[in-house]
């Protein structure tokens, strides 16, 4: 008898463990048919859709855009992607971290196409992502994709629960344009997204600075 329940126990844990990791997968998607800011100054980047995906092991983030073509800010044009995503990962306003969306092209990173993740208790990136720009084709939207591995949020004591919450604001050089979602959520709060559009508007000081050094 005893070593039945001992067999059975064992048998409970073994599948725990299999199924752990999905306990803590999930998708979360905000999404809105027009600009949330429709009278910002052009060139308008006007988000279609933010989703979050937390497989087990990554946490990937894809944004499809209106906009028929997308770039990032190192080519200088006017559809490239200015922005930032607040990620508050465990729905508490205590911890988080932020994608600067604007970072790419940074001189520091030696290259293009990387954005850096960076903690909102400090402005030091704790890592630089690999970001996809991928142009409309047909009826399949133009789409900024890239993933960020649980170990880098694990290393640097940030709790990851499911994908969290998070709020997008994008924007041209200038001037943010749109963000997700439309309407106020717990945390990331609306006073985090004007923060964030303040910040767009920082750094793209920062940006020109850049270019004329």
């Amino acid at each position: 008898m005893r070593t039945r329940i001992l067999r059975h126990l064992a048998a409970v844990i073994f599948i725990n463990l299999i199924v752990m990791p999905g306990t803590r997968a999930g998708t979360l998607t905000y999404s809105h048919t027009s600009s949330a800011l429709p009278g910002a100054p052009g060139p308008a980047v006007t988000l279609l859709s933010i989703t979050g995906t937390n497989d087990g092991t990554n946490l990937t983030f894809t944004l499809t855009f209106a906009n028929p073509t997308i770039e990032g800010p190192s080519s200088a044009n006017g559809d490239a992607v200015y922005g930032f995503i607040n990620l508050d990962t465990d729905h508490s306003a205590a911890t988080g971290a932020y994608i600067n969306l604007s970072s790419e092209g940074d001189p520091l990173h030696g290259g293009p196409g990387l954005v850096d993740l960076v903690t909102t208790n400090g402005f030091t990136p704790i890592a630089t992502l690999a970001v996809t720009y991928t142009n409309q084709a047909g009826a399949t939207p133009s789409t900024l994709s890239f993933w960020i591995p649980l170990s880098v949020f694990s290393t640097n004591q940030i709790p990851v629960a499911d994908t969290g919450d998070f709020s997008v604001t994008v924007g041209n050089l200038d001037h943010a344009t749109d963000f997700l979602p439309s309407s106020a959520v717990p945390e990331p709060s609306s006073l985090g997204l004007l923060l964030v559009g303040a910040l767009l508007g920082l750094f793209a000081s920062h940006r020109r600075s850049w270019v004329t050094v």
